[in-house]
């Protein structure tokens, strides 16, 4: 059975679902919000390792996870948005 919190089953069950209708520069602002929250998830990180001086080692795989997770989002975000430009150029 595969780690319910590690990164088999996030990555398998992160999914971007956009709206057909949204035009490229909503979907890079949804890039961006994604991209953001993966900034802040690490800046937290970074705090929390500074403060305690460790981390505890059994959450801190499932924290990067959910910011892996954050940046793929961010990516599927940003690449459909190149798609639907690209759609979008005549011919």
């Amino acid at each position: 059975m595969n780690n319910v919190f590690g990164e088999p089953w996030i990555i398998r069950h992160t999914n971007y679902f956009s709206d057909p209708s949204a035009e490229p520069d909503e979907l890079l602002n949804d890039a961006t919000e994604w991209l953001q929250y993966a900034y802040h998830a690490i800046k937290l990180l970074a705090e929390l390792a500074h403060e305690r001086g460790n981390i505890d080692a059994h959450r801190l795989p499932i924290m990067l996870d959910g910011i892996a997770a954050f940046i793929e989002m961010g990516t599927r975000c940003a690449t459909q948005a190149h798609l639907r430009l690209q759609w979008q150029q005549p011919a």
